[in-house]
């Protein structure tokens, strides 16, 4: 995993949360999109794409390929597409194969993908500026496709959402995986992001496939941690995905998921901005309008930026202002602190007033002790 501060801490809607990004990768463009707008993030390699595809699925996909006409081919790359070649070779099926794409309009990834398709002797080839698999798909689906045949090499997870998307529109889509979705080569990643998750150290998580889903929710299952995952997932941790797909083993286990409209991840972005804030506790104390987000508060436009400690308690007193709660009423309210004592309830009040030191909010005014009772938030 990989944790940094956002490029801003004080401005941007997504000041205040902590976003884990669970990908293929160590490090996703995604992390850097979301700190953009304020947020901090944690990196998680929640799967690995390894090559090759499996021998079986590949001959399976090649022989329905083949079967019938294909209007478009959509080619991820110039390595899936000769790995793709070389099982239809082993299957006897390398001719037929050759004969399909040459009849068909073929849509090139990037140079080295066009290059691949030239080396076949074929010249009629059309790409994008941006050089992504994403790009291809959204060109399709701009377009008619009732009755369209699509054939497309995938070389990694995300764009089975956008097959999906096609289907949508009428066409036929048959998938060529030159690759494997396996999990983290060490599961303590999931287990670290588990953690975060149900200690609500992180208020959302960006899923960007369904084995990203699947791999969390098994190693959930094993560690015996499934029921608290889900918990916090369905009451204070917000879970996104880029597409149906991503998002379907959460909705059959009854957890709301926020799917981007489009399966993009500019479009998964905007909607994790978009729902965020509107998670935000938003109150008037002392004639200060205050909003608590999952990781400080904001007050006067600027965040005050809270541990996990001073936030769960401000978090608790804040839901229920100018009541008293007692030690053990702020520990029923606090996921995961059914065995924290009264003096670490004590310190993180202390905390909480030292943070507010210098802000508009007087911490001792706004965090009252009320002797052998408790504490309350002042109104």
């Amino acid at each position: 995993m990989d944790s940094r501060p956002a490029a801003d801490p004080t401005r941007g809607p997504l000041v205040g949360y902590t976003i884990a990004v669970a990908t293929d990768r160590r490090r996703h463009a995604l992390a850097a999109t979301f700190e953009s707008f304020g947020a901090r993030t944690v990196s998680v390699q929640a799967f690995r794409t390894t090559e090759p595809g499996d021998e079986d699925e590949l001959r399976e996909a090649t022989a329905v390929a083949v079967g019938a006409p294909i209007h478009e081919v959509i080619v991820s790359s110039a390595l899936g597409l000769r790995a793709w070649l070389a099982a239809a070779r082993r299957h006897g099926m390398a001719q037929a194969l050759l004969a399909r794409i040459a009849e068909a309009r073929l849509l090139a990834r990037d140079s080295r993908a066009a290059d691949a398709l030239r080396e076949l002797g074929l010249t009629q080839i059309w790409s994008t500026a941006a050089a992504t698999t994403e790009d291809l798909f959204r060109y399709l689906i701009a377009q008619p496709m009732t009755g369209r045949r699509v054939v497309a090499q995938l070389d990694s997870e995300p764009p089975r959402e956008l097959c999906q998307v096609l289907r949508t529109a009428g066409a036929h889509v048959v998938e060529v995986s030159t690759f494997r979705s396996e999990p983290p080569k060490h599961v303590d990643v999931l287990r670290r992001l588990t953690d975060q998750i149900v200690k609500r150290q992180v208020d959302a998580v960006a899923l960007t496939s369904r084995s990203s889903t699947e791999f969390l929710l098994d190693q959930a299952r094993r560690d015996g941690l499934d029921d608290e995952l889900l918990n916090a997932w369905v009451s204070d941790v917000l879970a996104t995905g880029l597409g149906p797909l991503t998002a379907q083993p959460l909705l059959d286990l009854g957890v709301p998921v926020t799917v981007a409209p489009v399966a993009h991840p500019d479009a998964l972005v905007a909607a994790l901005v978009e729902a965020m804030p509107r998670r935000a506790l938003q109150l008037d104390l002392g004639g200060r309008r205050i909003e608590l987000r999952g990781q400080g508060l904001v007050l006067g436009g600027r965040l005050v930026p809270l541990q996990p400690g001073p936030v769960a308690v401000l978090r608790a007193l804040a839901r229920r202002p100018g009541v008293v709660l007692s030690a053990a009423e702020i520990r029923a309210l606090v996921p995961g602190w059914s065995t924290v004592d009264d003096h670490a309830i004590e310190v993180a009040v202390s905390r909480l007033r030292r943070s507010l030191d210098g802000t508009e909010l007087d911490g001792n005014a706004l965090v009252q002790t009320v002797m052998r009772r408790g504490y309350r938030l002042a109104t």
